[in-house]
């Protein structure tokens, strides 16, 4: 698997799938958090501009922090989606389907559609193209990742059903 995306062997079977953020997204946030210790340490600037920085870098850290936590798996049970403070846990009983959404927080998204009409939407950064790409190509890479789903989804119930 590569960026999330699964090879011919991987949808056949039941081995673990995961989506993360991209690894430079945290690490050019940590690169930011240097750069205003270097100022602080180094430049000797006002109190007022040490202050702001200093709280810029912790916002930064925390940031980063957060972002490494982003995290979509995918395996035999059910669905995580870990998000920056909290995770979701739904087996596969509890999900009916997986849709492609439009405008869940200004991008397109994979959502998990529960039984009882609630939905999770994925963090749109864990699936959306980490590189310039065209809306069409973005939206068929989530197609992919919503058909994944909803074939490893469509496979546990008719293991459960006893059609497999």
């Amino acid at each position: 698997m590569v960026n999330g995306e699964a090879s011919g062997p991987a949808l056949d079977t039941d081995q673990p799938l995961s989506w993360r953020l991209p690894p430079y997204q945290p690490a050019v946030l940590m690169l930011m958090v240097c750069a205003i210790a270097a100022l602080n340490i180094y430049g000797h600037p006002s109190e007022t501009v040490r202050a702001l920085t200093l709280v810029l870098g912790a916002a930064l850290l925390g940031a980063a922090v957060l972002a490494l936590r982003m995290y979509l798996g995918v395996d035999a049970d059910g669905v995580l989606v870990r998000y920056l403070a909290r995770p979701v846990w739904l087996p596969w009983s509890d999900v009916a389907r997986v849709e492609v959404v439009s405008a869940v927080r200004g991008s397109d998204t994979v959502r998990l559609v529960r039984h009882d009409g609630t939905y999770v939407d994925v963090p749109p950064s864990l699936l959306q193209p980490a590189t310039p790409t065209s809306k069409p190509r973005a939206l068929a890479r989530l197609n992919s990742v919503a058909h994944q789903l909803e074939a490893r989804r469509a496979r546990r119930v008719a293991r459960r059903s006893g059609l497999m």
